[in-house]
């Protein structure tokens, strides 16, 4: 998660909203554009997933005061709404406008969309670890051949290599 330690505002310039600590973590810091009938308007992005909401601040590219914030049901959402555009970017697609963010963390952005996509579709942020089996992505007949040169040289019998070729045939 991304820190901001910026959003305390002595200026008081600082929008209505639930966040106003000098040490927020933020679910995702980048850029944010957004799309309403049509017209883009780009800011930098902080965007916070709370218990029953999203809070999304848009700040200023030149100095980064706070523009405008919002909040966004989850409600309103689902997942089938939220894309993955490309590789470091990540869309909602609500009813009255777009939002595409950009980053260049991975790591973060796939954090915050994972545990988003989490929350709408399970209502828990916690993403359960669940070990995944090693993928073996192996060319079956490259694996048929050495078993062949190994009959060939002697090292293993007829049997065995008929054995393994039907367990690599049948995998």
């Amino acid at each position: 998660m991304g820190k901001l330690g910026f959003l305390f505002n002595p200026e008081a310039n600082m929008p209505s909203g639930e966040i106003k600590s000098r040490d927020v973590n933020f679910d995702f810091l980048g850029l944010l554009k957004e799309t309403v009938g049509g017209k883009d308007n780009t800011f930098n992005g902080a965007i916070k997933l709370d218990e029953d909401s999203i809070y999304i601040e848009k700040r200023s590219r030149l100095n980064g005061k706070v523009k405008d914030a919002f909040t966004i049901d989850y409600d309103d959402l689902n997942a089938d709404m939220i894309e993955r555009v490309a590789d470091n970017k990540v869309q909602f697609n609500l009813a009255q406008k777009t939002l595409l963010l950009k980053t260049l963390d991975d790591d973060m952005l796939n954090n915050f969309e994972n545990r988003l996509k989490n929350k709408l579709t399970t209502g828990s942020f916690e993403i359960e670890e669940v070990p995944q089996a090693k993928q073996i992505i192996r060319d079956i007949p490259e694996e048929i051949r050495k078993y062949h040169e190994l009959l060939k040289d002697g090292i293993i019998t007829e049997e065995e290599f008929e054995n393994k070729k039907k367990e690599l045939l049948n995998s």
